[in-house]
């Protein structure tokens, strides 16, 4: 089953007054299944963080289609889109995004304030994935008390709370070292796997998306190409170098840490 299907996006930017114009990216199509943990690989200014934002109905496309979970969400009226986006898409950011007025449980807590849901299944939610992630032992604290990596990991609990379609990665071990990157990407694995969890990740990392199961390279806006892992991480992470290598751009960005 398809839960994500993306037809010829097209984004252009235009400044006002002018004749200028800029293709962020042209025909991109994508399409995501159940389970699947997908990432996305460009250099800098390839366009990966802008699909994202479409995929994310963060933005609209100039043309092209977007479907989750059998829903068009660009066809959707704007109180209809909030609920949509609410509901069936996860967001994890780079700089995770927590209130530090609230505890780590409160935050993972946010998005099901407004579902009406009763508190015994809001508790066994919230220690379902907190387990899930290794962060049940955090659950009081405050997001100034813990480190990094669990910070990015409460974000990813909040992110998953609400059971969404698909969970949408921005860059999320961006702000971390390499041994927080690494739990959070075994963290991101384990949800994958044992929920069947569907994830999409943008990175610049090969560490990070040497993780994925499926990784899209993208240049100027346009699909580059495709790789797939077979059983080994360290195999896949070469392969993952060697795209790099071939597709140019930003290899002096890479990550130190290997698998």
């Amino acid at each position: 089953m398809k839960v994500l299907e993306a037809d010829r996006l097209t984004k252009i930017y235009s400044t006002k007054g002018s004749s200028l114009s800029y293709h962020a990216l042209e025909d991109f199509s994508i399409s995501v299944e159940n389970g699947e943990f997908v990432g996305i690989m460009g250099p800098s200014g390839s366009g990966k963080t802008t699909l994202l934002n479409l995929l994310a109905t963060i933005d609209k496309p100039t043309s092209g289609r977007v479907k989750i979970n059998g829903t068009e969400p660009y066809q959707l009226k704007n109180e209809e889109l909030a609920l949509f986006r609410r509901r069936e898409l996860g967001f994890v950011f780079q700089d995770f995004n927590l209130l530090d007025t609230m505890s780590i449980k409160d935050n993972i807590l946010l998005p099901l304030v407004l579902e009406n849901i009763p508190v015994r299944e809001l508790e066994e939610r919230v220690l379902e994935v907190a387990h899930l992630l290794g962060i049940e032992s955090i659950l009081s604290k405050r997001t100034y008390e813990v480190s990094g990596g669990q910070q990015q990991r409460a974000a990813i609990a909040r992110a998953m709370i609400h059971r969404p379609a698909i969970l949408l990665a921005d860059e999320l071990t961006g702000n971390l070292d390499s041994k927080s990157a690494k739990s959070v990407m075994e963290s991101l694995v384990r949800l994958n796997v044992e929920r069947e969890a569907t994830i999409l990740m943008v990175t610049h990392d090969p560490f990070a998306a040497s993780f994925c199961k499926r990784i899209l390279f993208i240049k100027d806006g346009h699909f580059f190409s495709e790789i797939r892992r077979g059983e080994n991480r360290q195999a896949f992470f070469q392969k993952i170098l060697d795209s790099l290598s071939v597709l140019g751009g930003d290899l002096h960005e890479i990550s130190p840490t290997y698998p």
